[in-house]
């Protein structure tokens, strides 16, 4: 999972799949039904990792987190081949 829609979406189908409504997983959860599907479409204003590890809980879900395979550049390194107009990213001797 790399992006919020990901993120969104597997909660969303993860629901489904428990065969729960969004109401029945709000009122489980002490949230509001729009803060479920705000949540499920990736609009995540006022999401408090409280409340992901809610619904998290409340789904059966765990969370965890894993490193990244490969190495990332920092934002520095960027910073330094843009003005250098070098590009080393991937693809790139």
């Amino acid at each position: 999972m790399t992006t919020l829609e990901d993120l969104g979406g597997s909660l969303a189908q993860r629901r489904k799949d428990l065969g729960k409504t969004q109401a029945a997983l709000a009122h489980e959860t002490g949230l509001r039904q729009e803060e479920v599907s705000r949540l499920e479409n990736a609009h995540l204003s006022g999401l408090t990792v409280a409340k992901l590890l809610r619904v998290a809980r409340a789904l059966e879900l765990e969370i965890s987190l894993t490193p990244l395979s490969g190495v990332r550049p920092t934002l520095e390194t960027l910073l330094v081949e843009r003005r250098s107009g070098a590009n080393t990213g991937p693809g790139k001797p």
